[in-house]
């Protein structure tokens, strides 16, 4: 697939929405809501969303998996301060973090995974003034192993020589940069998300994907911050990243990394079209289709651009 989205509205797959009632609204100062994304084993996911009612979250979407609906409906009478979105076709991370979005009420919207937990029972209204001051497109919080270990998860760009490189790190300093969520976990500004276009539901791969939203946060003026106070636990191991340069590599190359910044725009160059054919694993026809539908991209967005990569490494401080 060659053409490359615009807005997160590109793509709208079909869903069924169970609950919602009485009681699923955003009351007034209490500024972030929850999206709750589902993966392996649900056996304590009645646990889990009783746990985010208790913390006094009042609006929660939960994405379901294809097939997994035979208690929802029990849960949705049960808890009216959710919505169950059941997904009538198989669909990558970045489509349901969009439906997601969309589906979320207030302006900020927490992301997180039915396999974490929350360290703090309680969140103050201190750290929601501070989530709207610090008006980043996402803070990311503290990610612990269930052994309580630190995961390294905040990441920091690196130009060593031409190649662009990605330095996974744990936190170390409240408000410190992070180039993408990790694990796509944190609290997104929902009007910033839509800005950006959301994830790109054209890369498969989640790690792609999400570095691909990422930089383009970074490259387009926006932040994602370490939010100290924010922490979450895994109950087991967390998700290993494929970071094995693929298909889905070539387009986040396009997109993010080919891309130069020439006054107060950006161009993709024709001379990176050749980088691309040996980095695609495509045949010329098809790479030149991909190049082409980039170049197009970039110069619908060439405006939103305030750096390119190679700015954005060589400026890069972690604490600024």
């Amino acid at each position: 697939m060659n053409t490359i989205p615009l807005t997160l509205d590109a793509y709208r797959p079909t869903y069924t929405v169970l609950g919602g009632g009485r009681g699923s609204g955003c009351r007034d100062g209490f500024p972030v809501s929850v999206l709750l994304l589902n993966r392996g084993p649900m056996l304590y996911r009645a646990e889990m969303i009783q746990e985010l009612v208790r913390v006094g979250f009042e609006s929660i979407v939960s994405m379901e998996l294809i097939g997994d609906s035979p208690e929802l409906e029990g849960l949705a009478s049960r808890y009216p301060q959710v919505r169950f979105i059941c997904l009538h076709e198989a669909a990558n991370l970045g489509v349901r973090v969009n439906i997601g979005m969309r589906e979320s009420c207030s302006p900020f919207v927490f992301v997180l995974w039915n396999d974490q937990r929350l360290a703090t029972s309680t969140l103050s209204s201190r750290f929601f003034d501070k989530v709207v001051d610090l008006d980043a497109a996402c803070l990311v919080p503290t990610l612990n192993d269930a052994t309580g270990s630190p995961v390294p998860s905040i990441s920091h760009p690196a130009q060593s020589g031409k190649a662009f490189r990605i330095v996974p790190l744990p936190p170390k300093a409240d408000g410190e940069k992070s180039l993408y969520p990790f694990d796509a976990c944190g609290i997104y500004s929902r009007e910033k998300f839509m800005l950006l276009g959301g994830f790109d539901w054209t890369i498969d791969n989640p790690y792609w994907q999400k570095l691909d939203f990422g930089m383009r946060t970074w490259l387009w003026g926006e932040t994602i911050r370490y939010a100290q106070a924010l922490r979450l636990n895994y109950d087991g191991a967390p998700p290993a990243e494929d970071t094995t340069p693929d298909a889905d590599y070539g387009r986040f190359w396009l997109k993010n990394l080919a891309p130069a910044l020439r006054g107060d725009a950006a161009t993709l160059p024709g001379a990176r079209m050749l980088s691309y054919l040996f980095r695609s694993m495509k045949g010329p026809a098809q790479a030149l289709g991909d190049f082409k539908a980039a170049r197009a991209w970039v110069e619908a967005c060439a405006y939103r651009f305030k750096a390119d990569a190679t700015r954005l490494a060589d400026l890069w401080d972690p604490l600024s």
